[in-house]
């Protein structure tokens, strides 16, 4: 146990400065934490108040780690980031969430607006740190335990805050495509806070694992994502690491994926522009995305059904009242489950009208006669040493079928012009 003023901990979180002074760095932020801004205006008042007052608080927990020295933070992260968020002048006290009595003496002040003596009690206060060994580091289910007693028992932590302990490596390949993702609206009108993006994507992800088919019990979607979760990625450090060696390129290949329909979607005003409807029609637009993943294993397929699909969605879905059309009085576990189905025979439908990408080669070296060995753009002799592509005249991903009257032979050199110019 050790007792930090915040002032000394506002040296030790700097990891140059920490150095220098000879101290143990203080990692705010190690890879199991969150990393995003969970506090709002009410939280960060009532604790900025707790520490004017002196109020005693619970301690903050660390764990050693061995390689640098340095005290991981594992609980309590909130707590010191925003005493040294408001010791650093970044946010003002709202007299609306203060319970003292002189609540108007602190409307909007920031830190260096305070008094002297209220200054000197923020800079002294005393945090309580718990120090663990390197093991809870090294072992991530006894990491999961020990979380778990210190948040499980306090403020409930969603699925995503507790879930972060043990799946680390997971949740860092839905983070490196994170910023692409939020820039779209699908995502951008969610408000980003305590996981809620990452969540969505993950769910996407797992949706478009389910088979139509499954038997599975459908309580509700976080339930069949805890699942999902515990089958294929695990619950120790072995299993997680043996997931994501296997499976990383298919999950990055997905999230790929995933932006590229969302941008296509949006090109064809699939997703509505009204919040209200947007909103209304939130879960239909994430069903679609997950089940196009599922059945679209590349974009080139993707390209040639996704405006005929558009076309089907908004007259079968979203122009109609679903609901009754399922049968459901309410948007529970059952509704969900049908609607997964309906999507899927939407695009199961468009799928099976496909042609095969490929012409025979009865069909181009009939093609080539016809051509009079000439190719269909230079005009130039198609000498049987040179390499020649069979083209579909209408491309193949926005609908050309491939048959003779859609087919040309071409140079390799004038097929790449072709598409490249």
């Amino acid at each position: 146990m050790e007792t930090l003023s915040l002032s000394v901990i506002l040296l030790r979180v700097n990891k140059e400065t920490a150095i220098s002074s000879h101290q143990p760095y203080l990692n705010l932020n190690p890879s199991f934490q969150r990393k995003y801004e969970a506090w709002n205006d009410k939280l960060k008042t009532r604790f900025i108040e707790t520490i004017l007052i002196g109020r005693a608080m619970n301690p903050i927990w660390t764990i050693l780690n061995e390689e640098d020295g340095s005290d991981e933070v594992l609980d309590g992260m909130h707590r010191l980031s925003t005493a040294l968020s408001y010791l650093n002048n970044e946010f003002g006290l709202n007299k609306n969430y203060m319970t003292i009595n002189n609540a108007e003496d602190y409307i909007n002040k920031k830190f260096n607006q305070l008094t002297i003596t209220d200054q000197s009690k923020i800079r002294v206060y005393s945090f309580i740190f718990n120090k663990l060994d390197s093991s809870y580091s090294q072992d991530k289910n006894k990491l999961k335990d020990m979380y778990e007693i210190l948040n499980r028992s306090s403020k409930t932590l969603n699925d995503y805050e507790f879930n972060k302990v043990l799946y680390v490596p997971f949740y860092e390949l839905i983070d490196s495509k994170k910023s692409e993702l939020v820039k779209l609206k699908i995502f951008s009108n969610l408000n980003d806070s305590r996981g809620k993006v990452e969540t969505e994507i993950i769910e996407i992800i797992v949706i478009s694992y389910i088979q139509q088919n499954s038997q599975k019990s459908w309580s509700s979607i976080s339930n069949l994502t805890e699942d999902w979760l515990m089958e294929n990625i695990g619950e120790t450090s072995i299993k997680i690491n043996e997931f994501i060696e296997k499976e990383t390129s298919n999950i990055n290949d997905i999230l790929s994926r995933l932006i590229k329909f969302i941008e296509l979607f949006y090109s064809e005003n699939l997703f509505s522009n009204d919040k209200k409807l947007f909103k209304t029609f939130y879960l239909p637009y994430k069903f679609i995305l997950a089940r196009c993943i599922k059945h679209f294993k590349n974009i080139s397929l993707f390209n040639r059904h996704y405006k005929e699909m558009v076309e089907q969605f908004k007259k079968q879905i979203f122009e109609v009242d679903i609901q009754q059309i399922l049968s459901c009085k309410a948007r529970n576990a059952i509704f969900q489950k049908k609607i997964l189905h309906f999507i899927d025979n939407i695009i199961i439908e468009e799928l099976n009208k496909s042609s095969p990408r490929t012409f025979t080669k009865s069909m181009i070296s009939t093609k080539l006669m016809e051509q009079n060995n000439l190719c269909n753009i230079c005009k130039i002799v198609i000498k049987d040493t040179d390499n020649y592509h069979a083209d579909h005249i209408k491309a193949w991903t926005s609908g050309g079928d491939s048959i003779p009257d859609n087919l040309q032979i071409l140079h390799k050199r004038c097929h790449e012009l072709k598409h490249n110019g």
